[in-house]
């Protein structure tokens, strides 16, 4: 019961005594009753008294209460007059003039921290005390796949990991943290993308050792080829050109981007991409749209790239008869084959300079595919669907 009910309480009681004592004195002692009535007049102002100097600042106290519990940090407590009262007032209105700038300061900093997260080119995924997944940001979204998911569950708090995409040539490096929140450590995920600062430290590395023994090679079979016997000088020429196959790596020239259809490029590309199909015994079928797919591209790189790509598609084929498809969508070129498809432990690997599983392979075709494509600003990937066992070079095109 609050305060101010009591006061009814006992205001009501001892306005019934007061009645019962002015009756009384009324009818038994006449001369008593001014004197009587008298004290009840001076009861009420002591009450009135107690009231202001009481119940007043105390039903001022709790609708301050009331305006921090709504977190009304911007309405003040008017002043009673009270000099006792008018200190507490002054002191609290103080402390909601604090709150208040403490408040607005804390929003602005998560406002920012927000927008920050947000436009962060880093993942960030935050998780509850139990490690499920609460929130990504739009980076953390784009990169999340279910082979991240996997590996993320796998890492240990305060620890690190890298990991490689199967069939794509994308590097991620995870981190498991924490932050301190309400005397709990609350863990999160740093997801930073590594694929371009590899592959800028892998380019610079393979081309040095690739000039390096295109020249040494050169210089040596140019001073001697002329005064060997066919066989041997034969066996100079297919050396020399094996180095000069390298070296195309290096001198691949920038893209000159210029707005093309999709289907229309690929379409230009049928009579060669035929030709590899008839001479392997392979059926070959396009789906191409017939509304426009505007990409921007370099149109003899890409003839390259979809070359390549067939070349392989035939070779994991080999003799047994088989289908490639050519699909093309919204920003989206997809070329299926149903041949031996990619174990693995081989699509680890994928993509690696001069890896390959042929025997007598460079490991220059994927990679090739790969520096060309990136400079277009695609995305790429090459899986066999465990479901269906085809394999797919699925090439996605910027906007």
């Amino acid at each position: 019961m609050k305060l101010r009910h009591y006061f009814i309480i006992l205001t009501l009681c001892i306005a019934a005594l007061a009645a019962v004592a002015l009756y009384g004195t009324l009818h038994s002692h006449p001369r008593l009753f001014y004197t009587t009535e008298g004290f009840i007049v001076l009861l009420a102002l002591y009450l009135w008294f107690f009231y202001k100097k009481t119940l007043r600042p105390y039903d001022t106290l709790v609708g301050g209460m009331e305006l921090v519990r709504d977190l009304d940090l911007t309405t003040r407590l008017a002043m009673t007059g009270q000099p006792e009262t008018d200190v507490i007032v002054r002191t609290f209105n103080e402390l909601l003039a604090r709150l208040r700038s403490e408040h607005l300061s804390l929003e602005e900093q998560y406002t920012f921290l927000s927008l920050l997260v947000e436009a962060s080119p880093m993942g960030i995924v935050q998780c509850d005390l139990d490690g499920k997944t609460i929130s990504m940001n739009p980076a953390a979204r784009q990169m999340v796949s279910p082979y991240i998911k996997e590996a993320m569950q796998k890492l240990p708090l305060d620890q690190e990991t890298t990991v490689r995409l199967p069939g794509e040539p994308q590097f991620f490096r995870i981190s498991h943290l924490s932050f301190p929140d309400r005397g709990y450590r609350h863990p999160f995920f740093l997801i930073e993308s590594l694929t371009d600062e590899v592959r800028r430290a892998e380019k610079a590395a393979y081309e040095r050792i690739i000039r390096m023994i295109a020249h040494e090679v050169n210089n040596s079979v140019a001073g001697i080829i002329g005064n060997l016997p066919a066989g041997e000088s034969d066996r100079l020429r297919a050396l020399s050109a094996f180095v000069t196959r390298f070296a195309e790596v290096v001198k691949i020239p920038r893209p000159q981007l210029q707005l093309c259809d999709l289907s229309e490029e690929v379409e230009a590309c049928r009579p060669f991409l035929e030709s590899l199909c008839t001479a392997a015994r392979i059926r070959l079928e396009f789906h191409l749209t017939d509304e426009a797919i505007p990409v921007r591209l370099d149109t003899v790189l890409f003839q390259q790239v979809l070359i390549n790509i067939m070349k392989n598609a035939v070779e994991s084929i080999g003799d047994t008869d088989g289908l490639i498809t050519i699909t093309t969508s919204p920003s989206q070129l997809v070329i299926t084959d149903n041949g031996h498809g990619i174990p693995p432990a081989v699509a680890q690997n994928l993509f690696t300079p001069f890896f390959s599983t042929k025997p007598q392979g460079q490991g220059i075709g994927l990679l090739l595919i790969r520096d060309i494509l990136t400079a277009h600003g695609c995305t790429f990937s090459l899986l066999t669907d465990p479901e269906d066992h085809l394999t797919r070079f699925t090439i996605h095109f910027p906007a």
